[in-house]
C-alpha cells in the first residue's frame, strides 16, 4: 500500500466555495462587531444574555473557519 501525501488531496477551487467561505468569515466579522457594540454599551452583566465569552468565542472560530477554507478554496487564475 503507497503513502498518501498531502498533495494527493483533493480540495474543491470553485468560485462558489470561495465566495461562500468569503461571506461566512464577513457575516461573522459583522455579527462580532456588533456583538461587541453590545457588550460596550450594556455592560458585562447585561451580556450574559447573548451568550458572553461562548458567543465570543465562536464568532471568532467563525471568521478562523472562514478566512482558512477561503484560502484553501481561492481558485487559481
Amino acid at each position: 500500500m503507497r503513502a498518501m501525501h498531502i498533495k494527493d488531496v483533493h480540495i474543491p477551487r470553485s468560485p462558489n466555495l470561495f465566495a461562500f467561505f468569503v461571506g461566512e468569515a464577513l457575516w461573522a466579522a459583522i455579527a462580532l462587531f456588533f456583538f461587541l457594540v453590545s457588550w460596550a454599551v450594556s455592560g458585562r452583566e447585561n451580556i450574559q444574555d447573548l451568550g458572553g465569552a461562548y458567543t465570543l468565542t465562536v464568532l471568532l472560530l467563525g471568521i478562523a473557519f472562514g478566512v482558512g477554507f477561503a484560502a484553501l478554496t481561492r481558485p487559481k487564475d
